[in-house]
């Protein structure tokens, strides 16, 4: 490899496309506990969102229609979110009572305990404690 500069990458957040922002923005901060804290343009017509949790972000929108590429015409499907917890149980606890969608129950998986919610467009949000290959 070649002596050229190279940026340090610091993060990943997801760009989730919703098919209706309001219903996505109740779910994502009633049943999973995020909080907004970005809309654009505007509050009064926002078409995205900036969500937080801990240091869980994404970004919701609705399709905009501003791309001359076709999209998947299915927003979430087969895309699954790993999110990493301190205390798995807990956290499928608080999903439980939360009213989340749990597509998969708490179970041991590839040598951790994990489950997966779903949430209104068809993206999976699975749980799981630290996890190393």
């Amino acid at each position: 490899m070649n002596e050229q500069a190279r940026a340090e990458w610091r993060q990943v957040v997801p760009l989730l496309q919703v098919s209706n922002l309001a219903e996505s923005l109740d779910y994502y901060t009633a049943v999973l506990g995020f909080e907004v804290v970005g809309l654009w343009p505007d509050e009064r017509d926002p078409k995205w969102a900036h969500v937080v949790r801990g240091q869980t972000r994404f970004v919701l929108t609705f399709d905009l229609g501003t791309s001359d590429r076709p999209f998947i015409a299915e927003k979430g499907n087969g895309v699954v979110l790993y999110v990493v917890v301190d205390d798995i149980e807990a956290a499928y606890t608080e999903m439980e009572a939360r009213g989340a969608i749990v597509v998969q129950e708490l179970a041991d998986f590839g040598g951790r305990r994990q489950f997966s919610v779903g949430e209104l467009n068809g993206y999976i949000l699975a749980f799981t404690e630290d996890f190393s290959f």
